[in-house]
């Protein structure tokens, strides 16, 4: 009986013994659990702040950035052709005026500004064609807005492939050397210089 009873304590000893192990084993995995949770936290944080710091660095670069203009005289991709600039004539060196009496251009001057007139060839090369359309034209790199066209002549018009399209547009700029830039349909960029200012 002695030997039973001396073999039950030690089954419920061993026993005793496995639960305890078994729970510090538990506690044990949750500890580590914990623990790898905690440094993929502290990993993450960096990382997510490495990231925006990179996407907000992008932006910055990236965004506002223009394409450059096309050199004045060179030609510019348009849809279903090119464009270029033939000649920019400030309207006080030739006596110019349009053929028909244009309210705007009958009012004076703005103090500090003269107008220029933009000669613009566009040639049709594919088989769509291109379009001309002078509302869509603006100048850029004043600072102060884009102006748009004072006349034009066409105002609007279509090249068959193979056709050219010249089209005279009327600025008002300031009397400054200012790098202005004429921008049109499909990104078009095209620089006018800076000799075009009058002092």
């Amino acid at each position: 009986m002695a030997t039973m009873a001396s073999s039950d304590t030690r089954t419920q000893s061993t026993a005793l013994t496995d639960r305890v192990a078994d729970s510090g084993s538990s506690d044990t995995s949750a500890v580590t659990a914990q623990t790898i949770s905690r440094r993929r936290t502290r990993l993450l944080v960096p990382l997510l702040l490495i990231a925006a710091l990179t996407g907000g660095l992008l932006f910055v670069f990236t965004a506002g950035k223009e394409e450059p203009a096309t050199m004045l005289g060179a030609a510019g991709a348009v849809d279903g052709g090119l464009a270029r600039i033939n000649g920019i004539i400030p309207l006080e060196t030739d006596g110019w005026s349009p053929p028909v009496s244009v309210t705007e251009l009958e009012r004076p001057v703005t103090e500090g500004a003269h107008r220029v007139r933009v000669l613009l060839e566009l040639t049709a090369i594919e088989a769509q064609g291109v379009e001309f359309e002078a509302e869509g034209y603006v100048l850029d790199g004043l600072g102060t807005g884009s102006p748009g066209v004072l006349w034009s002549s066409p105002v609007s018009e279509n090249a068959a492939q193979g056709g050219t399209i010249n089209a005279t547009l009327v600025f008002e700029i300031p009397n400054r050397a200012l790098a202005l830039v004429l921008e049109g349909p499909d990104g078009l960029r095209l620089s006018l210089g800076t000799e075009h200012h009058t002092s």
